[in-house]
């Protein structure tokens, strides 16, 4: 008896420590995601962003997207998604204020989202 005991609570600490790490690193990605988010801001200010810069950074919000899903709330990862596929077309006729606003809300949802990782009590009640 004292056998299963032990493989539980073995089991519980290895899948608590999984998901300890996952909601670590996956927040690190956001706030890098975020960061580049301010890059790009930039360069609309600037105006010198092009779409093929534009491309690789929604890539990089695809590839982040993909390991996230399974953690966070669906209609605010939706939402960037959406914020993302509206910027394309700005990106694609150079309209950086339009493109800038789409980018602003996306930073917003970038330092906003890794929160709803966290678990709280907040997030239950």
């Amino acid at each position: 008896m004292t056998k299963n005991i032990w493989a539980g609570l073995i089991a519980l600490a290895l899948i608590v420590t999984c998901g300890v790490l996952e909601v670590v690193l996956l927040s690190r990605q956001y706030d890098k995601l975020a960061a580049d988010c301010d890059q790009i801001i930039a360069q609309c200010d600037d105006e010198s962003l092009t779409a093929e810069q534009y491309n690789a950074f929604r890539d990089k919000w695809v590839r982040l997207r993909e390991q996230s899903e399974l953690l966070l709330p669906h209609v605010d990862v939706y939402e960037i998604n959406l914020r993302f596929a509206e910027g394309q077309a700005y990106a694609e006729d150079g309209d950086y204020a339009q493109l800038k606003a789409q980018l602003t809300v996306v930073r917003e949802l970038l330092s906003y989202v890794p929160h709803l990782m966290k678990p709280s009590l907040k997030h239950i009640v």
